[in-house]
């Protein structure tokens, strides 16, 4: 008895490598069509939900910055260390904190040029021979990147009245005219005690999560 299998055609074998080849191809393409609708919810559904999220945290940093500026002009009213609106504050109560900052920077304008140009003036006129008097004073005018050090202006501005000199008066006022206050965000953060008593913020980015 014969057990050997009939040899198969050229064209039959072409023919199965065909379907096998057919059959790999549509197993590809239902597994490209199943993740791309898996990706495709998950995209949607995903976004969606960050949308939602963002919206209501968009909400709450509104809400916290108008209860926290209010909370801030009451503040001022009785406090004088925030009576001109520069001062950070922080406010607790129980085992929740707020913390309130302000960021910005000091800056004068063109006239601390020429307020410059007065109280050189009054320094060389009036303390030729006077070295040490006249550095500490030309001191004070000193700039950082460029900017006069405010620091260094309000010792100038507490000299005011030592002198009765035109130059000086004048220089100190436009130097006082030319200040100004830059602010460039606000930023309020918050906190909750632990068991161990400190103080850990809550989080509100994934990062810190």
């Amino acid at each position: 008895m014969n057990n050997e299998s009939p040899r198969r055609s050229i064209a039959e074998i072409k023919k199965e490598l065909e379907e096998a080849e057919f059959l790999e191809r549509k197993e590809a393409y239902t597994k490209r069509l199943n993740y791309e609708s898996i990706k495709n919810t998950a995209v949607t559904e995903l976004c969606n939900k960050a949308l939602q999220l963002s919206n209501s945290i968009a909400s709450f940093k509104k809400e916290s910055f108008e209860e926290i500026n209010a909370l801030h002009e009451i503040l001022k009213d009785y406090s004088q260390r925030h009576a001109n609106g520069l001062g950070n504050f922080r406010v607790h109560y129980g085992n929740f904190r707020v913390n309130y900052k302000k960021q910005g920077r000091p800056t004068f304008d063109e006239k601390s040029t020429e307020a410059e140009g007065f109280i050189k003036d009054f320094v060389t006129s009036k303390f030729e021979n006077d070295d040490d008097v006249k550095d500490l004073i030309i001191s004070l005018l000193e700039r950082k990147n460029g900017e006069f050090d405010i620091n260094l202006i309000q010792k100038l501005y507490k000299m005011e009245d030592r002198f009765d000199d035109a130059n000086w008066k004048q220089g100190i006022k436009l130097m006082k005219e030319s200040y100004s206050y830059e602010f460039s965000k606000d930023y309020v953060t918050f906190e909750q005690k632990g068991k161990d008593g400190n103080w850990k913020q809550i989080p509100l980015s994934f990062s810190n999560i």
